[in-house]
């Protein structure tokens, strides 16, 4: 009698808590990356132009010559935008 007691107390406080809404404050933190800007905001000065401010940046189809096709130097001195788009500096 125990058991079929306990079982129906169960069976009632299940029914019961599923009605209820179940609300749940979460907050995820990150740490700061590079990612893109969200849809609608402009960003004036991108990040690698502020590292290098004095330097100037220009469309890497503008490299057209065999020294800067090597691997190196692309490496350290292009980069790419938010669109995708690369910039080398000399």
């Amino acid at each position: 009698m125990r058991t079929v007691l306990a079982a129906c107390v169960a069976l009632g406080i299940a029914g019961f808590a599923e009605g209820l809404p179940v609300r749940a404050q979460v907050v995820i933190q990150t740490p700061p990356v590079a990612a893109p800007p969200p849809p609608g905001v402009t960003v004036e000065t991108p990040y690698w132009r502020l590292h290098h401010p004095d330097e100037e940046w220009r469309a890497r189809q503008e490299f057209r010559d065999r020294q800067y096709a090597r691997e190196e130097w692309l490496r350290d001195h292009c980069v790419r935008d938010w669109s995708g788009e690369a910039y080398c500096r000399r």
